[in-house]
């Protein structure tokens, strides 16, 4: 069960101080060439390139946002600006992957409509994602502990979504994690997934701490993933409940 992993940034090696590229030199150091961070708004563009250029590491995903209502019409026009500065900013530090979440759902309008609104919000950046050669990761998040009320909690959300875009450009993150606490079966979420599954992110559960800190069986979820046929990078987007590289080294065991 060889897989190579990627550390999220934003809690991996906060140990190495505030500053990412400071974090990109300490995972760079702990043996990771691949790292995935949140937002790129706001940050010195030019000290992560640096960072990452000088370490030899490659970014592989980043969020374009949080906070949009994407079931709400009126946003996408504005949405389809905070798309673009995203996915300039990624493919600036060399980065294909721009990871997009529904946001939150409204209670009066049926779950297939606010979906089909989501995709039509899709739909509008698509022609944005192809002038700029990156490809659109749709995540689910748990709406039980983590993300109160957003629309796409359950993997089949995202695959919904994935199959009414029907486009290469559109592709679907599985985050054991959330699929856990949302209450999934992962061997049906994501065997039902594949078709459209390109990253994978992991976190113990409950805790969202490293594996090995909670209750997750995590050599039958490697094997789960052998058996379903990923042989993508299985990114670390975890809470680190000790050092990390101490927290890091029972998946890398698993993994190497």
């Amino acid at each position: 069960m060889a897989f190579e992993l990627s550390v999220n940034l934003e809690y991996g090696f906060t140990e190495a101080g505030d500053k990412i590229e400071d974090r990109i030199a300490a995972a760079a150091a702990a043996g990771f060439r691949k790292v995935e961070l949140f937002l790129l708004k706001g940050r010195d563009l030019d000290a992560i390139k640096a960072a990452l250029d000088a370490n030899g590491v490659e970014l592989i995903s980043t969020v374009a946002d949080y906070v949009t209502q994407l079931v709400d019409p009126a946003t996408h026009e504005g949405f389809c600006e905070v798309f673009r500065e995203a996915a300039s900013a990624a493919k600036f530090l060399g980065c294909s992957n721009v990871v997009v979440t529904s946001g939150r759902g409204v209670p009066w309008l049926k779950r297939p409509v606010q979906l089909s609104i989501f995709a039509d919000a899709l739909r509008k950046i698509l022609p944005i994602a192809e002038e700029l050669d990156v490809t659109i990761l749709l995540e689910s998040a748990n709406t039980r502990h983590d993300h109160p009320g957003v629309l796409c909690s359950t993997t089949h959300d995202s695959v919904v979504v994935a199959d009414m875009l029907d486009s290469p450009r559109v592709k679907v993150l599985y985050d054991l994690y959330h699929s856990v606490v949302e209450g999934e079966d992962p061997d049906e979420a994501l065997a039902a997934a594949m078709h459209h599954v390109v990253h994978v992110q992991i976190a113990d559960a409950p805790g969202r701490g490293e594996p090995g800190s909670g209750k997750i069986d995590w050599p039958q979820a490697l094997a789960r993933f052998e058996r379903l046929g990923y042989k993508g990078t299985i990114g670390l987007e975890l809470q680190p409940t000790k050092p990390s590289v101490e927290a890091f080294g029972y998946i890398r065991g698993l993994c190497a």
